[in-house]
């Protein structure tokens, strides 16, 4: 996670395609084409066992996860012609029927009550073409947590179609502001069940998971300064990670074992680096100019910054030492917020334009090319984060007239408003999966 606001310019490109494949060949959503079309799916709704309620939310769930993927054309169930009663083995479906209202993909699951309490939902994926199925799952989910097996549901259909895994069960950090209150929140990916995991009367800034997704490093002022804490979700407790004064906007390394950090001193600041523990902090930038926000590469090799050492706030990349820096952007004349995306193509990062509006941008580390996420879409989009797959974004925007949380493909084709109300939301930060 990046600290927020020090705005940017740039841009981003990740490209899927669906190649369709005649039958018997698997359709697959690749990477990289340039030709995208979203898989036409049909989810129809799913069977429960004397609990029609459950098996519709799970439904629901399933259809809006696949929606907000931008992977998919999820098909209005209202235009289906099949019988809702046939059975879910190969020949008693009529493939023809869904044919005709244009699915290559389809779903189907029967839902129950399972062995230990909880819910046993049994996934069917079937290829429309070539008349088969393609995959039988039972994914399991907590008693009276439907939205749960949900979410796993679209992960399982996810990876069948993309060879990599889903990030519907994944969460979401924010920092949420109010009547003078600052709250981390954590809420789903699609903005649902939100609950607080900390409510402070001073600032809270630039949540940041750790990469075992079991604790949340803060910026806190609860001292009167800034200074990096930690979160542990296990037990709930809140401590301070090291007496650094003036320390924020800490992001781990990949391997969970550093954590890069900016210390301010006046009119100047630094990035620094220490163990994931607090000791041995050490200083990697040493220009008389403002050098913060860093952000790691997914290798552990490399970060990302912001710095204003050339006249205005642009990005640089360094090596993980502080070596060899190198200046990374030359467009716009306020660019920040840098985050690298996992898959290490990609960095994400705010931009201010000539109008002041600040819009959410992608560049590649290797050769400067910068694309476009957002534009017309409200005067602020900004404090971009990755998706741990690296195939989504999320990033705070005021086009709902306060400021939510946006979830957009990685080309910005999709954006949908996740979540909103309650208050200021910022500084987005994605969790990790965990299999």
């Amino acid at each position: 996670m990046t600290l927020p606001r020090s705005a940017l310019i740039a841009a981003l490109a990740t490209a899927a395609s669906v190649a369709s494949a005649a039958a018997p060949e698997r359709p697959t959503i690749t990477i990289g084409s340039p030709n995208f079309q979203p898989l036409p799916i049909a989810v129809a709704p799913f069977q429960g066992d004397g609990d029609v309620r459950t098996a519709t939310e799970i439904t629901d769930v399933v259809r809006s996860d696949l929606a907000l993927s931008g992977l998919f054309d999820v098909l209005d169930p209202r235009g289906f012609l099949a019988d809702p009663a046939e059975g879910y083995a190969a020949p008693a479906i009529r493939f023809a029927r869904w044919s005709d209202v244009g699915a290559e993909g389809l779903a189907k699951a029967r839902v129950r009550a399972g062995a230990d309490g909880g819910l046993s939902a049994e996934l069917h994926l079937y290829e429309v073409r070539a008349g088969r199925e393609v995959l039988a799952k039972n994914v399991q989910a907590p008693a009276g947590d439907p939205r749960a097996a949900g979410h796993r549901i679209a992960d399982e259909i996810v990876r069948y179609y993309t060879h990599e895994p889903g990030v519907f069960s994944t969460k979401l950090v924010a920092i949420r502001k109010a009547r003078g209150q600052w709250d981390l929140v954590m809420v789903d990916v699609d903005g649902r069940n939100p609950r607080v995991l900390l409510s402070e009367r001073t600032i809270l800034l630039a949540p940041v998971f750790r990469p075992d997704g079991g604790a949340v490093l803060v910026t806190s002022y609860r001292s009167g300064r800034p200074e990096l804490w930690l979160f542990t979700l296990a037990d709930r407790s809140f401590r301070r990670l090291a007496a650094i004064p003036q320390a924020m906007g800490g992001v781990y390394s990949p391997d969970g074992k550093q954590i890069a950090f900016t210390i301010m001193q006046g009119a100047n600041s630094d990035v620094w680096v220490m163990n994931a523990d607090g000791s041995g902090a050490r200083r990697l930038t040493r220009e008389p100019s403002l050098d913060l926000s860093p952000t790691w590469s997914p290798d552990g090799k490399r970060i990302a910054f912001v710095s204003d050492r050339a006249g205005t706030p642009q990005i640089y990349v360094m090596s993980a030492d502080g070596s060899n820096p190198r200046r990374l952007t030359f467009q716009g004349n306020y660019n920040q917020t840098p985050v690298w995306s996992p898959r290490g193509d990609q960095i994400a990062f705010t931009a201010r334009d000539e109008r002041k509006v600040f819009d959410v941008f992608v560049i590649s580390p290797e050769t400067g090319r910068i694309d476009r996420i957002t534009q017309d879409q409200g005067r602020t989009n900004e404090e971009p984060a990755w998706a741990p797959n690296g195939r989504m974004l999320v990033f705070k925007t005021d086009r709902t007239g306060s400021n939510a949380l946006v979830v957009s493909d990685a080309k910005g084709n999709r954006q949908t408003v996740v979540a909103a109300g309650g208050g200021d939301l910022s500084a987005p930060a994605w969790g990790p999966i965990s299999e």
